[in-house]
């Protein structure tokens, strides 16, 4: 992926390298929206280790997913979970609950104000994505804070202190 590209995305691993791929950009948001938290795209270490240290780097990170079923990856320990558990002033995760933001079928991950990948067919892995438009990426976002502004907090989520 060259610093200024675009692309079709056909197949699982194409997926899960661009989004990795992604993620190493960003500089200070990430915004996520995911049917199950695509642990075959999210749920991985070095992942992990980025946002991290985004986050521990930079006080104004703001990393937030929306997904609309985080039960199992929840009880699987998925990466993105922890992370909101360890770091909840930078990571939110919320659900969608209007019936119109649960028909939201496609993925997408926004990376600052410049990258973005949409995953339009989620079960046959297929897409595309596209870096420095920034444009496309600010029609994006305010899709995204609109779906957003009608979730909730993911109680699954939570970390139980006992």
């Amino acid at each position: 992926m060259e610093e200024n590209s675009s692309g079709l995305l056909n197949g699982r691993a194409d997926c899960r390298d661009c989004a990795r791929r992604l993620i190493t950009l960003a500089t200070h948001r990430v915004y996520i929206i995911s049917q199950k938290l695509e642990p075959e795209f999210y749920n991985d270490r070095d992942i992990f280790d980025h946002l991290v240290s985004l986050a521990t780097r930079n006080q104004k990170t703001d990393i937030r997913i929306i997904a609309h079923d985080t039960r199992s990856a929840a009880g699987e320990g998925h990466y993105l979970i922890n992370l909101a558990q360890k770091l909840p002033s930078f990571v939110q995760i919320r659900t969608t609950v209007t019936r119109a933001d649960r028909q939201f079928l496609e993925s997408w991950l926004i990376i600052d104000d410049m990258a973005y990948m949409r995953v339009k067919n989620p079960a046959r892995y297929e897409g595309n994505f596209e870096i420095c438009n920034k444009l496309e990426c600010k029609s994006y976002i305010a899709r995204f804070e609109e779906i957003w502004e009608n979730c909730h907090v993911d109680q699954n989520t939570r970390r139980l202190s006992l």
